[in-house]
């Protein structure tokens, strides 16, 4: 059945992806198709797979050291969104950046970078094509953040970004990487998916309390490039009870009542 938006390059894509069992790298797939000069440049491609990848199951998975995707069958419907930014929006989104990549600072004036409207939480994860969830990045960001992504496992995001508490979202997000750090600006995404969190930090910090229990320390997360940025490691992991949101506010409201207990002791003396 032929799907709406794709192309001879999409069924040739399919193809292949059918044929291999074991999977394909980026690389086995633009040679397979004759090279750069059939399909583009790397963002190209990757395009190309990303909208497959609304009508068919095709994670991208380490298989024996590599990265590759593994056609896993149809959809039962395809998404409903097709990640198509409107000119409109994108105009929108630019303008809110002010000429900065929002994610390294480097400006267009002063930097020379390039801009492009990217989705904040890619839709593989539940994330929809609006506004709100995109914001433009220079093309070094864009595609180090693309890249960082896809070695994610797009099932259990979308578990967790389903979930309706945000400290269960930051709890799995910090699991999911463990022993590894999870730096700050994706716990931030992961927090306001759904509903923005004014202090997102606080969240984390709530998950320290003993009702909870959790050792997250703060730590710098080593780049390629070398520089740090911050992240946060966990190293004791605890279930979240059910009652969990319960237990932190009641955790509060007896810790203030302690404390004022202590002034007003104090001011009697």
């Amino acid at each position: 059945m032929k799907r709406p938006g794709l192309g001879a390059i999409h069924e040739k894509i399919l193809e292949l992806l059918k044929g291999a069992p074991q999977g394909l790298d980026v690389h086995e797939i633009r040679e397979h198709l004759g090279g750069t000069g059939a399909i583009g440049d790397q963002q190209h491609l990757d395009k190309r797979i990303r909208e497959l990848r609304d009508y068919y199951h095709a994670p991208r998975r380490k298989v024996a050291g590599r990265w590759v995707y593994v056609y896993e069958g149809e959809r039962g419907k395809a998404a409903a969104d097709d990640g198509k930014i409107t000119p409109r929006v994108r105009a929108e989104v630019l303008h809110r950046a002010h000429q900065r990549c929002q994610m390294c600072g480097r400006t267009v004036g002063g930097d020379g970078v390039k801009l492009q409207v990217d989705h904040k939480i890619p839709r593989t994860w539940g994330g929809a094509t609006v506004s709100e969830n995109l914001w433009a990045l220079c093309e070094a960001c864009n595609q180090g953040k693309r890249d960082y992504f896809s070695s994610f496992n797009d099932a259990e995001m979308q578990e967790i970004m389903s979930k309706e508490s945000v400290y269960e979202r930051i709890a799995e997000t910090l699991r999911l990487h463990a022993p590894e750090p999870t730096p700050s600006w994706l716990l931030e995404f992961v927090a306001n998916f759904d509903d923005f969190q004014d202090d997102w930090q606080k969240r984390l910090r709530e998950l320290r309390y003993p009702v909870i229990g959790m050792v997250i320390p703060p730590t710098l997360r080593k780049l390629p490039s070398g520089k740090r940025e911050a992240a946060y490691r966990l190293e004791k992991w605890v279930d979240l009870p059910a009652n969990h949101k319960f237990l932190i506010k009641e955790h509060e409201r007896l810790t203030k009542a302690a404390n004022a207990k202590r002034r007003l002791s104090g001011e009697a003396k």
